[in-house]
């Protein structure tokens, strides 16, 4: 009889994907209409079912793999390489209750914090996809570019992380199709850093996003057979628990099979 696995505390108070509905912060950061509100993201670019993120910021590199699978199971692998540390990792989040991980030595972020940095990597491209092009993947077939500028704060957030990106902004770009469902974008973003409070600084910033982004016409499951080989499990009792697949942990979670 395979052991029963209960959920973390932690990992179960964590949204799967949360677009970004609200911001805390002064009015001029608060997400809204124009001319005042903050730009907060939402629509068709962010119903994807994998997306694989390059981000440069400065010195920084980073690499993010999300796949956001049917039901509530979440994974994410990272890969960072900054002037301040570097390090890679994988996390699993399943059925939106229980953390496993593996590797992060290096890292900053431990357990269910190692979803935060590729989840806002994946936040900020959607929220500059449906800036650029609203309309959402469906319209794209072809090299088509991504350009906008604007004025009002741009805000991208998560259950653990939100960035703020002050004006006056620009986006520059391609998006092209990539094989079925999936396209492959590359942009640069020029901003000025904001803060929650609304102030900006002055010196302008740079960030470089580019990979693929998939969407399906229905998210696919993950499959039963995913390795969890070397995953530790974020539940009480939990260390030293050998669980050799995905398959194995849903039935010890007592997830039940897709009709």
């Amino acid at each position: 009889m395979p052991r029963r696995i209960a959920p973390s505390l932690a990992a179960s108070a964590l949204v799967l994907w949360l677009p970004a509905a609200s911001a805390i912060g002064a009015p001029s950061t608060d997400c809204g209409p124009p001319p005042d509100g903050a730009i907060c993201g939402d629509g068709p670019w962010f119903a994807f079912a994998s997306m694989t993120a390059y981000v440069v910021q400065g010195e920084a590199r980073s690499r993010y793999e999300i796949v956001v699978g049917a039901g509530r199971d979440l994974k994410v692998s990272i890969n960072e390489n900054n002037p301040g540390y570097r390090g890679s990792a994988e996390a699993l989040l399943i059925d939106g209750a229980v953390m496993a991980t593996k590797g992060g030595e290096g890292l900053p972020n431990r357990g269910a914090d190692l979803l935060g940095d590729p989840l806002l990597a994946a936040q900020e491209v959607s929220t500059l996809l449906q800036i650029t092009l609203p309309k959402g993947p469906g319209t794209i077939s072809k090299a088509t570019p991504i350009r906008a500028t604007g004025t009002r704060f741009i805000v991208a957030a998560t259950p653990t992380m939100s960035s703020y990106y002050g004006p006056p902004w620009k986006v520059e770009g391609t998006i092209a199709p990539a094989g079925r469902d999936t396209y492959a974008f590359e942009f640069v973003l020029t901003f000025r850093v904001a803060n929650p409070d609304g102030t900006v600084t002055t010196r302008e910033h740079v960030h470089r996003y580019s990979g693929r982004a998939s969407y399906p016409a229905k998210r696919p499951r993950i499959p039963d057979s995913t390795s969890l080989a070397g995953f530790a499990f974020d539940v009480p009792n939990g260390a030293g628990m050998q669980i050799g697949t995905l398959g194995e942990a849903r039935r010890a979670l007592g997830i039940a099979a897709p009709r």
